[in-house]
């Protein structure tokens, strides 16, 4: 299996994926060593909604990966995702009309993927569908895993660097390098979508 890592900011937590056994740090060293694993670190700044919703997801060299660009103030709340090339390769919508906060994020050759906020007295809760998507960890504090038909795919965390606060997603790439893209994609959909979400919420507080 090859390994990707994303810069929306991510850390290797003491587990790369769960199967049945857990490979910890030093294990994922070694395959790294060995070239059995590959990693790839991208980055955004954390609290980029506090400003003009434009900002970029950039890689451990500075190079930028993804344009991310929000509607502002315009309804319904949508976010596009762009490449390096600024193709259009995601788009995250919140649903109007609904209850509690909805988005939906439609991406390059994945499953439309729906994040809804439920009822809950203390933390935020949210579920995701189709339910093959799921999520492990305190997105409360941004340190989760996103698990796909219980899989972990990627893992984000946040991380101090020199240019301020980021999130760091770390995410396993497939031996298809066309599924490992896709992968990405829907990752930095999830986490713009879950970062906005909790910005809301944390407004409200």
């Amino acid at each position: 299996m090859l390994y990707s890592q994303l810069f929306v900011y991510s850390k290797l937590n003491n587990s790369i994926f769960e199967k049945s056994c857990v490979l910890n740090l030093k294990v994922v060293n070694q395959l790294l060593f060995l070239g059995e694993i590959k990693m790839k670190q991208l980055y955004v700044k954390q609290k980029v909604f506090s400003a003009a919703e434009k900002f970029t997801v950039r890689d451990n060299d500075n190079q930028i990966h993804y344009y991310i660009k929000g509607s502002l103030f315009n309804a319904p709340k949508t976010f596009e995702i762009q490449d390096a090339q600024h193709n259009i390769v995601a788009q995250i919508t919140k649903k109007v009309l609904a209850f509690l906060p909805k988005f939906i994020i439609e991406s390059r050759n994945n499953p439309t993927v729906e994040i809804k906020k439920e009822l809950s007295l203390l933390r935020p809760h949210y579920t995701f569908s189709p339910q093959n998507i799921t999520v492990k960890g305190d997105l409360f504090e941004m340190n989760f895993s996103i698990l796909n038909k219980n899989e972990e795919i990627a893992t984000i965390h946040k991380k101090i660097l020199s240019w301020g606060d980021a999130y760091e997603i770390t995410i396993l790439e497939q031996q298809d390098s066309e599924d490992s893209l896709n992968n990405e994609i829907l990752v930095v959909g999830l986490v713009v979508a879950i970062d906005y979400m909790l910005a809301q919420d944390r407004s409200q507080v």
